[in-house]
């Protein structure tokens, strides 16, 4: 569960930096350390797309799809053979978080947002890190990799497929 709450709450703040990111994909690294310092490490890749699409693809240690759309967050884990569907409650406001991002140096910038705060690193003008404390109080590290900004990805992409013969956990 710490894994959907830290990309829920990335997912939110993805567009914190400017408006004029319409669409984002990249390779990321995202580490996560609890308050024992033991870490997980996930890599996959990421697509995202105003207003309010998000596919992240774990590929490493296991893989797992996770889609979020305005309504509805639908996680595809196929060594479970499962996807598990959770509405949302409307508490995700992209425009709260814009409104909160402010620059702190010079590739540097700080976000709050219903009561977290977000620590962003820019480089060459694109995303290269983010940092935040999510719900479990672990310390998440996101970095990305191989950006592509405002290319033109398919919204196709961001429908979560769920195969036949997997179980379906609706929350």
């Amino acid at each position: 569960m710490r894994l959907f709450f830290s990309v829920l709450l990335f997912a939110t703040s993805l567009f914190a930096l400017g408006e004029n990111i319409d669409t984002m994909q990249a390779d990321f690294v995202q580490t996560i350390t609890d308050d024992k310092n033991s870490t997980i490490t996930y890599r996959g890749e990421m697509l995202a797309k105003r207003p309010n699409m998000t596919m992240w693809h774990y590929k490493e240690p296991f893989e797992k799809k996770v889609y979020i759309s305005e309504k509805e967050v639908t996680i595809v884990e196929p060594e479970l053979e499962q996807a598990i569907v959770r509405k949302l409650d409307g508490s995700i406001d992209i425009l709260a978080i814009l409104a909160s991002s402010r620059q702190i140096a010079k590739e540097s910038y700080a976000a709050y947002y219903n009561a977290k705060e977000y620590d962003i690193t820019m480089q060459d003008g694109k995303i290269k890190t983010i940092r935040y404390t999510d719900a479990f109080d672990n310390k998440v590290t996101i970095v990305f990799d191989k950006q592509l900004i405002n290319r033109s990805i398919d919204n196709g992409r961001f429908k979560a497929v769920i195969p036949d013969g997997f179980d379906l956990i609706s929350e």
